[in-house]
């Protein structure tokens, strides 16, 4: 899948910890250009030789039809683990010794921490990049610009739009209507609890919970002229906080530490009855409860007003553009191709399982046109298309999401266990991102 859902908190800690130590030798905000050297292509003749890395699941294949067709710009790929389980930290060890590699799989919610470090170089300034801003989603265009104009770090390659993947039979079984708001949810929960079920699954990965948030229009993070401001315990998100809060104390959900054993043993069995997830989810579900069978089905996760609005966004990456490569213009000419040309993308589909976050994206990607078996025939992508960019537009990642994924994680882990309430749990996380924030030499408004 395009984005780490499962993030082990010992090794998130250490690559906090790197960021900190390169936080102390490197400027606080950077270059907003990250280069000032131009985006020109290399003399005429030259051969160059890029290099890029991530963990998609056979993207060799779509380098290789690169290669095939450009014999003068060639790519050395290497696949890696993902980014929380050792990638980001040599992401950050290469930008602090000057030497990268030119580009690199980063997901949207730690872009900020590698602008903070001032480790990429905007994309913009090359040839064609602006031609193209307008078949992305505007969330992801947000996203991997930071809010800033005639800027992106990235070309986004993957999008996790929120779902809600149900059990349509026991639904259908128990004569309880698949909810479309979070209230009816709350009230659906109420009565698979009686049946002895759970609506659904909500554990401590720290980056399910900003989501909820998100979707609600309660921002965490704004940024204005260089200076952040932290909103994590406004009162903004006081009715996602409350619902949270109701869900957990009364037991009404499940908290397995999700794809692994346990939950996949209550997939099975039906004790779990939904999962809210990105459309990675179509293909990892059904991995996890593969003796079930043409018994799910997909539609859009619940909103927080009757009649539509918007759904979180949980997952997804970039590829972005190091600071320290001295092809950008090439390199740009490549991230390009791969997220925009109808062959790259298809080769991603259907071999990496990306959901390209482009507007019209079904016309793009015959392949997302096709009836699943798992999920009783149903076109699960072309379906998920039709919400897919109703997300918040002016949600912005922070700066240190690393350290926020993880404080998020162990705070929400307190809530499961009813150690601490929600309320409690963002205050803590409100002060612990400034401090951390603080502690870089960002600029925070008080």
């Amino acid at each position: 899948m395009g984005s780490t859902m499962l993030r082990r908190r010992g090794v998130v800690a250490t690559i906090v910890t790197g960021v900190l130590a390169l936080a102390a030798c490197s400027s606080s905000g950077g270059s907003s250009n990250g280069s000032t050297d131009g985006c020109k292509p290399a003399p005429k003749g030259t051969k160059v030789t890029l290099t890029f890395s991530s963990w998609i699941p056979k993207f060799d294949k779509t380098v290789a039809l690169w290669n095939k067709e450009h014999p003068n710009i060639q790519v050395k790929y290497s696949e890696v683990t993902s980014g929380s389980s050792g990638t980001y930290q040599n992401y950050l060890n290469q930008i602090k010794s000057g030497k990268t590699s030119d580009l690199g799989f980063i997901e949207y919610d730690v872009l900020p921490t590698f602008k903070a470090q001032d480790g990429l170089r905007n994309f913009y300034d090359c040839a064609g990049v602006a031609d193209v801003q307008q078949e992305f989603v505007p969330a992801v265009w947000n996203a991997t610009s930071l809010g800033e104009k005639n800027t992106t770090y990235g070309f986004g390659m993957d999008w996790g739009a929120e779902s809600l993947f149900y059990r349509k039979d026991l639904f259908e079984k128990a004569g309880i209507a698949v909810p479309k708001t979070w209230a009816e949810y709350y009230q659906a929960a109420k009565k698979i609890r009686a049946l002895g079920g759970y609506i659904g699954n909500w554990d401590a990965t720290g980056n399910f919970w900003p989501p909820m948030w998100s979707q609600a229009g309660a921002n965490w993070f704004s940024q204005k002229d260089g200076t952040w401001k932290v909103s994590i315990d406004s009162p903004a998100g006081k009715k996602v906080s409350d619902m949270v809060q109701k869900l957990f104390s009364e037991h009404l959900v499940s908290s397995y530490p999700i794809f692994q054993d346990e939950y996949s043993k209550a997939l099975n069995s039906g004790k779990i009855w939904s999962q809210v997830a990105g459309p990675w989810g179509t293909a990892l579900i059904q991995v996890s409860a593969a003796g079930t069978t043409g018994k799910w089905a997909v539609v859009k996760e619940p909103t927080w007003s009757s009649g539509g609005g918007d759904v979180g966004v949980w997952g997804g990456a970039a590829m972005a553009m190091f600071k320290h490569t001295p092809h950008p213009y090439e390199a740009a000419q490549f991230a390009e191709w791969a997220t925009t040309s109808p062959e790259a993308l298809a080769l991603n589909n259907s071999n990496g399982g990306q959901y390209p976050p482009l507007r019209d994206v079904v016309s793009k990607v015959p392949g997302l046109q096709k009836g699943l078996p798992f999920y009783g025939g149903q076109a699960v992508y072309k379906d998920i298309a039709g919400w897919a960019a109703d997300v918040n537009p002016t949600w912005t990642w922070g700066p240190t999401m690393v350290q926020v994924n993880a404080d998020t994680g162990d705070q929400f882990g307190k809530v499961i266990t009813g150690g601490q309430t929600v309320d409690a749990a963002l205050k803590v996380l409100q002060s612990k991102t400034v401090q951390t924030m603080t502690d870089q030499g960002i600029s925070v408004a008080k």
